[in-house]
């Protein structure tokens, strides 16, 4: 089980530093394209298409690595107020509910590349971006975030069990 916790977490993070790259892309991209349109006055076509396409990336491919360092938004508010052992199985259902959706989000997303894949679909933007190149982001990262989900289940109910050997 430890082997494949370590190549879940070398995926996680290889997702998190393309997703990285790509912000690092977009940045270098969007300040290159400011500099030439006010010093050249010739700017870059094509970069907000990249832009969109990049950010698209970013969120899908860096998601799981924010759950897996928990650093998704929480209520904070609501979790401080309750015990300790309400709050640990308010975990478990959060837990079981994401992994959940999506696991759907993945299943109902990988029909939609398949499709744009067989179907040769192309978005309608001056480069003529294959779809799936584009929607094969919501798979990946919804797949790495069920998983994400479900390890963080099995952690949260080893400290549910704790919660019964005290009581």
């Amino acid at each position: 089980m430890k082997t494949i916790n370590r190549v879940i977490d070398i995926c996680i993070a290889a997702l998190s530093g393309i997703a990285a790259i790509a912000l690092a892309f977009l940045l270098v991209g969007i300040c290159y394209s400011t500099f030439s349109r006010v010093a050249f006055n010739k700017p870059l076509s094509n970069l907000v298409e990249y832009s969109t396409y990049s950010l698209l990336y970013v969120t899908f491919l860096g998601a799981p690595q924010i759950l897996k360092n928990k650093g998704h938004i929480n209520l904070d508010i609501v979790t401080n107020a309750l015990p300790s052992k309400v709050n640990n199985i308010l975990s478990l259902c959060i837990d079981v509910v994401g992994a959940i959706i999506c696991a759907c989000i993945f299943y109902f997303g990988l029909l939609v590349v398949t499709d744009n894949y067989n179907f040769n679909i192309k978005v309608m933007d001056s480069m003529g971006t294959p779809m799936w190149l584009l929607t094969i982001v919501i798979p990946v990262g919804m797949f790495f975030l069920a998983i994400q989900f479900i390890r963080n289940f099995f952690n949260d109910y080893d400290e549910f069990k704790k919660y019964k050997k005290v009581v």
